[in-house]
Formats: C-alpha cells, sequence, structure tokens
C-alpha cells in the first residue's frame, strides 16, 4: 500500500522566504540577522547558487568557542559546507532520514541547483499530527482484512537513533535495555 512519504512531500511543508547573505559578510552580520528575523540559521549564497549554512550552533562553535572576532571573520570561515540538502518532491519521511542520519536539524531545498526553500525540525513537528495519521492510515490499510496473532515473545520493533552506531533506523528492537539496530543486534 502507500507509504507515509508518497502523501506528503518537502514541498508541502518547507519555507520559501530563506534569509540569505553572501559569503564574505561578518559573522557579527549574519548573527545579527538572525537575531533580528528570530530564526536559527542562514543560507550562505553566491551567484544565487547555496555554498553552505550558518546555524547559531556553528557561531557558538567556530567563533565563541575558538575566540574569533565576529566582526572580522567571515561567513565563508565558518559555514557547513558543503551543503545538505533535499529537493521539492522528496518525501518527507526521506527528509527525516537525511536530516537523521546527518544529525541536522534544518536541510535546504534545492532545485535545479537553486535554493528553493528550507525544512526544519520544526516545520516537521508541526505536521507530525498529519504524518502520524497518514501512517495509522497506510497500516490499518495494510493490515485490513488480514487477522494477525502476535506471539507475546515477538520482539517490538522502533524507529529512531540506533543506541550503539547513532544510525537511524526503522527497525529498532530494544535488547538489554538499548534500542539496537539489525546491523548492531546480536
Amino acid at each position: 500500500m502507500s507509504d507515509p512519504s508518497h502523501s506528503m512531500f518537502v514541498r508541502d511543508i518547507m519555507s520559501i522566504n530563506v534569509v540569505t547573505m553572501p559569503p564574505d559578510a561578518t559573522v557579527f552580520d549574519v548573527a545579527t540577522s538572525m537575531t533580528k528575523m528570530d530564526i536559527g540559521s542562514i543560507v550562505i549564497v553566491a551567484k544565487e547558487h547555496p555554498l553552505g549554512i550558518i546555524t547559531e550552533s556553528d557561531i557558538v562553535r567556530r567563533v565563541i568557542a575558538e575566540e574569533r572576532d565576529a566582526k572580522t571573520t567571515a561567513a565563508r570561515d565558518i559555514m557547513s559546507s558543503p551543503i545538505i540538502h533535499v529537493e521539492p518532491g522528496t518525501g518527507l519521511t526521506e527528509a527525516m532520514r537525511v536530516m537523521a542520519r546527518s544529525n541536522i536539524r534544518r536541510v535546504a531545498v534545492l532545485k535545479n541547483n537553486s535554493l528553493a526553500g528550507i525544512i526544519t525540525s520544526r516545520d516537521l513537528l508541526r505536521w507530525s499530527p498529519e504524518l502520524i495519521d497518514i501512517l495509522v492510515e497506510s497500516l490499518r490499510l495494510r493490515s485490513d482484512g488480514v487477522e494477525r496473532q502476535k506471539e507475546e515473545d515477538e520482539d517490538i520493533t522502533y524507529g529512531g537513533e540506533c543506541d550503539s552506531c547513532g544510525e537511524y533506523s526503522t527497525d529498532l528492537i530494544e535488547e538489554d535495555g538499548e534500542y539496537l539496530c539489525e546491523n548492531c543486534r546480536s
């Protein structure tokens, strides 16, 4: 039957008004813009092509913690690059996997190598009730007419990060108090 990722796409929930700055902007200017716009990241672009992204975490780790001068440090010197991205037609489930695998909370949306938008974990949380409804309906349709009797000792699978390797998996099983993916289970 239908996978939830086929019902909702990145284009359905992405923000299209992405704040951008050039690579030669100072970190001070980037931080000031982030504060004024009440956002957690800015995409660094040159000639309308995204080069990287600067997040609040980048500023803390790569400027403040290293005691660099925010007024003289260029955005290109601290941006995360290359930029991790998806396309507008990517399913939301796949976008979540990309974010989980990459350990990021926002991902750029590119169309024809140009910035089309951005999707954040906050966007996904706003839509999570809809995603849960889609998943429940998908599971209900799969099990209609099929009587399943679960064994009491059958393992329950979970989705999330494996406690051993940290990779995202939709096939986590609890073993000895840890949630492990298929590759890490004994």
